[in-house]
């Protein structure tokens, strides 16, 4: 006796892959944009730098969340997870060193605008080397998984195959919510971005008066 197919509303793999391509390319774009203020100088993009950062946290939640609901599927025996395989092992192995990296970047960034004192050095020493680290790790990422990306994206634009995958209107919901939750992080912390915008002038100020100051002034005499 045959196993009869999943229904077609059911979102499995292919669903969550459509979904995982869709919300990786919108990250793409985003962090590029974050990339190229790096590129072009924080002293005069240091505002968009914040601003694109805190509407990424939505969606790298949502990347997150589905990556590693098809980790969780897939190694706990879930046959149509098992049946589409595990990725590639290079990606395998690199994964966790995008999922680290992320999160020290995103949490440092965020605790940069929330903490003082020793937790704020702490955090500001995390966010360089995190960023680098990042950014290598994720034009890897990109250089592989872009390609698949774009066809999976494609399959829930197109009107002839976005009904071939069930939950093409719950992706897009989830989707838009992740972009609208971005926006209103991003909106609702205005009034407090202030915070992030000084640290940049702050530590130059406190690295030249380093250089400035002499051993007996730094010491009080």
């Amino acid at each position: 006796m045959t196993k009869p197919e999943p229904p077609r509303w059911s979102n499995g793999p292919d669903g969550n892959e459509r979904l995982t391509a869709a919300v990786g390319l919108i990250l793409v774009v985003l962090s590029a944009v974050e990339i190229a203020t790096l590129l072009v100088g924080l002293r005069t993009t240091l505002h968009v730098h914040v601003l694109v950062g805190l509407i990424l946290l939505p969606p790298i939640a949502v990347k997150l969340a589905s990556t590693g609901w098809r980790f969780a599927r897939y190694y706990t025996g879930n046959d149509a997870y098992r049946r589409r395989g595990p990725p590639e092992l290079p990606m395998r192995l690199l994964a966790p060193f995008l999922v680290v990296f992320t999160v020290l970047l995103f949490g440092s960034g965020v605790a940069m605008g929330v903490l003082h004192g020793h937790g704020l050095q702490v955090a500001r020493r995390i966010h360089g080397p995190a960023a680098v680290g990042w950014m290598v790790v994720l034009a890897l990422h990109v250089v592989v998984y872009l390609p698949t990306a774009l066809r999976a994206t494609a399959g829930d634009l197109r009107r002839r195959t976005r009904g071939q995958v069930g939950g093409a209107q719950l992706r897009a919901y989830v989707i838009a919510l992740a972009l609208a939750g971005g926006l209103v992080v991003a909106l609702a912390t205005l009034p407090v971005q202030h915070v992030w915008l000084h640290l940049h002038r702050h530590h130059r100020g406190d690295r030249n008066y380093s250089h400035r100051a002499s051993p007996k002034q730094v010491n009080g005499g």
